[in-house]
This record gives C-alpha cells, sequence and structure tokens, in this order.
C-alpha cells in the first residue's frame, strides 16, 4: 500500500533555516549551488573569447560536454561514498577537484587542455553538489526539505540574470580565465561553512555498494547515443544503438529498482524528473534558435524570454514550498506538469506566427510549472529514502536530470539536422523539437498519479 506525501508537521520559518546549528550548513550549500549556476551560465558566454583566444574550434562542445559527462560519472560514485563513508571524505575530495579543475580551466594554454580541465571541473563539481544534497535530506527535517528545495533554486536568478553579463565583461576586461579562477575563493568558503555539519554525520552501516563499472558505462552510452544522434548518417545508427542499449543497462544497477518501469513512489519520482527536465531542456535549448532565425528578434530578447523561466522557476517553487504542507504530491505534479505541457503549446504556436508576447507569458507559466513539479517529485525521492540511502537517492535525481540535459539537446539536434538534410526550412526542425519537449511533458502529466510516498523505499536494481 502506497500513500502521498503531505506534511504534517509545522515546517521550519526561513530564518530558522539559517540558525540552530543548520546556518552554515545552509548557507555553504547555497554557495555550491549557486557556483553551480555561475559555471553553467558564465561558460557560456565567456566561450567565445575562449575559441578566439585559444583556436580549437573542433573542441568546443567537448568543453560543455566534458563537464557534463564527468558530472553523470560523479554524482552516483560520490552518492554512495557519503552514503558507505560518510559525507566528509567524498565532499572534501570532490570539493578539492572542483577547485583544482577550476585553476586548471583558468591555466589551460589551448583548446584540448580546458576540455580536459573541464572534465576535472565536471567531476569535482558534480559530486561535491550530489553530496550537499544528499546532507539535505539527512540533516533537515522532512517538512522543511520544500524550503531548502526553494532557497536552492533562488540561488540561480542572480547568475540567471547577471551571469552572462557577468562573463561577458569578465572577458573584455580581465580576461576568460578569470572567469575560472575568481569561484575558487567561493568553493573553498562553500567548503568550510559546510564541513561542520557534515562531520557530524556518520557512515550508513547498511549502504550497498556500487561497481564504477556502471556509472562509466553509463557515462559511454550516453556520450554514445548523443554522438550517434549529432552525427546523421547510416554509420551513426549503430551507434546510437550501442549508446541505447549501454545506457539502459547501467540505468538498471544505479537508478532505484523499477524506475525504468516508472513503479509508484521513488521510482516514478525519477522518471518523472527525467521527462520534466526533457521537456523543459527539450525547448529552452532552442527558444533562442526559433526567435532569432525563424521570427528574426535579437539575441537580447531571446535571451529575456530564457532568464524569464529561469526567474519564475523560483517563484513556482517558492510558493510549493508552502502549498506542499497542505497540498499532496499528486496535485502538484500534475499541476506543475500540465502548466508545463501549456506552455509549450505556447511556444510551439509562437514559431508558427503567433504574437510574440506568447512566447513571453508561455516562457514564464513554463517556469513556474517547473518550480512546482521539479522539487515536488524531488521530495518523494528524499522522503522514501532512508538515512543508508540519502547519498544514493540524490544521486539518482542527478542521473535522470543530466541524462536528460544531454538527450534535451541531442534529441532536438537531430530534428534540425533531419530537417536540413531534407532541404526544409529550420522552422520544420524546431517544430520537431518542441514536439518532443511536449510528449514529456504530457509523460509526466500522466505520470503524475505514481508520484506517491511508498512505506519502504526501493532498493537499486533494474
Amino acid at each position: 500500500m502506497s500513500v502521498t506525501i503531505t506534511v504534517v508537521e509545522t515546517p521550519l520559518r526561513w530564518r530558522e533555516l539559517f540558525q540552530h546549528g543548520r546556518g552554515q550548513l545552509t548557507v555553504g550549500i547555497l554557495l555550491v549551488e549557486f557556483l553551480v549556476a555561475v559555471e553553467a551560465l558564465v561558460v557560456i558566454a565567456i566561450m567565445p573569447a575562449v575559441q578566439r583566444d585559444l583556436g580549437g574550434l573542433e573542441f568546443y562542445g567537448l568543453v560543455f560536454a566534458g563537464f557534463s559527462l564527468a558530472a553523470l560519472v560523479a554524482s552516483p560514485i560520490a552518492g554512495r561514498a557519503a552514503d558507505r563513508r560518510g559525507p566528509v571524505r567524498p565532499f572534501v575530495l570532490y570539493g578539492t577537484l572542483f577547485i583544482a579543475g577550476s585553476a586548471l580551466c583558468g591555466l589551460a594554454s589551448s583548446m584540448p587542455l580546458l576540455a580536459l580541465a573541464r572534465i576535472v571541473q565536471g567531476g569535482g563539481a558534480g559530486g561535491a553538489y550530489t553530496v550537499a544534497l544528499a546532507a539535505v535530506t539527512r540533516i533537515y527535517p522532512a517538512s522543511s526539505r520544500a524550503r531548502v528545495l526553494a532557497l536552492l533554486a533562488g540561488a540561480w536568478i542572480v547568475p540567471g540574470l547577471l551571469g552572462p553579463s557577468y562573463g561577458a565583461l569578465m572577458a573584455s576586461t580581465l580576461g576568460w580565465r578569470w572567469a575560472f579562477i575568481s569561484i575558487i575563493p567561493l568553493i573553498a568558503i562553500a567548503m568550510a561553512l559546510a564541513l561542520p555539519a557534515l562531520r557530524a554525520l556518520p557512515p550508513a552501516a547498511q549502504a550497498s555498494p556500487l561497481s564504477i563499472r556502471w556509472p562509466l558505462e553509463l557515462t559511454g552510452g550516453v556520450a554514445a547515443l548523443v554522438s550517434g544522434l549529432s552525427i546523421l548518417s547510416w554509420p551513426s545508427v549503430p551507434l546510437a544503438g550501442v549508446g541505447v542499449y549501454l545506457t539502459w543497462s547501467a540505468l538498471g544497477h544505479i537508478l532505484p529498482a523499477g524506475s525504468l518501469r516508472a513503479r509508484p513512489g521513488s521510482p516514478a519520482a525519477v522518471m518523472t524528473i527525467f521527462l520534466l527536465m526533457l521537456a523543459f531542456i527539450g525547448a529552452d535549448y532552442f527558444i533562442p534558435l526559433m526567435l532569432t532565425a525563424v521570427r528574426s528578434r535579437s539575441l537580447a530578447e531571446a535571451s529575456a524570454v530564457i532568464t524569464l523561466g529561469t526567474v519564475s522557476w523560483s517563484v513556482g517553487n517558492w510558493w510549493q514550498s508552502r502549498a506542499i504542507v497542505t497540498s499532496s504530491s499528486v496535485g502538484l505534479v500534475r499541476l506543475g506538469s500540465a502548466i508545463l505541457t501549456i506552455a509549450i503549446i505556447g511556444i510551439t504556436v509562437t514559431l508558427a506566427g503567433a504574437p510574440l508576447a506568447i512566447s513571453y507569458v508561455a516562457w514564464f507559466a513554463a517556469g513556474v510549472g517547473m518550480g512546482i513539479a521539479y522539487p515536488t517529485a524531488y521530495l518523494v525521492i528524499m522522503q522514501g529514502a532512508q538515512a543508508a540511502d540519502a547519498g544514493s537517492a540524490v544521486a539518482s535525481e542527478q542521473v535522470a536530470e543530466r541524462l536528460a540535459l544531454a538527450l534535451g539537446g541531442g534529441l532536438g539536434g537531430v530534428c534540425i539536422a533531419l530537417a536540413q538534410a531534407l532541404h526544409s526550412a529550420i522552422a520544420v526542425g524546431i517544430a520537431g523539437a518542441f514536439g518532443i519537449a511536449f510528449l514529456a511533458a504530457l509523460a509526466s502529466f500522466l505520470l503524475a498519479p505514481r508520484v506517491i510516498v511508498s512505506p519502504r523505499p526501493a532498493a537499486v536494481g533494474p
């Protein structure tokens, strides 16, 4: 028998998240989230300057892909290590890798070296972030986790508004290298703030081991799948097929049992997060292309639409952190995914020639929908985890999210490439990308009745 998640105890007041021994941890976790946001948004802005300085245009995409794939490997390993050995050692290890990778990025003398440095940086950032989020599950009471997640979402507002401008300013004044080097002191401060609270968490005696084979196989599978989707030719078909097989096989050993079948409870919540992120990112990546290449708008206007989605996500998350006290997880996921589905329809009609104002309203609504549905599914995963599996539970969410980030661009890219190969207008390819995003959002809506907390958390397995 399963029950829906309803928080019955009174949640901590906002100020209490920064009191009673939690203050340093809260600020430390917020700093980690902020730094992840900065790296995600600032690097995009400085990369044209990096390419002009270092050359190596053929390695441009690897600078982003290497970071993401390394984080994909590190997340399940770090989460399981935090369960088995306690969070301190893995947090220090991956935090140190984050610092080292950032320094190496700032010192890189060529684009291949920068791509390699980003692998180190991505592994460190992904691992440290996973360990920090696992601490939320073990330290904060269930009634207050929604507010912690709302704070973390709020950490993206400033980078979302100022990150690209900061990156461009840094590249044009001090130089692009300082965009990497300038965050190193902040990483050290975040680690120093979080460590005292993390030291109080002992290892979980019954945490299950995870062979490094499966994260590596997952990364190889995702890389093969995305590469196969990106290269539109007959030889790429078997490459994509191998990628699907490796990815599916590895996920069966990393995610909670039943995730690939969306079994009610945490497994369905993991799948819901994957679908929500696939829907949001699958549209978000291609909105600037739609506005600039099809509707002939400026890049600044396109960026404004994307920024609206980033800010409104925090708005939706703030409302969700209050609504979860009296509302069921099923109702909130259903509401958020419905808003997201309608928003993607709004973006699609803008592609077809509807007034551009619709794109602003639609993507603001999309962020609100994500802010409601995404943290609710996340809370179901946290609520269904025992202390022994807190790191593994958070890692499963991170794997689902990063997989969606990789496939969101890959599947949409296939639609664009196919349209070009068939000599169709670019709008046709963008419509295909939006269509995939719509189907993913609709699937998350249909999956909402399964996003409930089971009395006993699922073990890891296929």
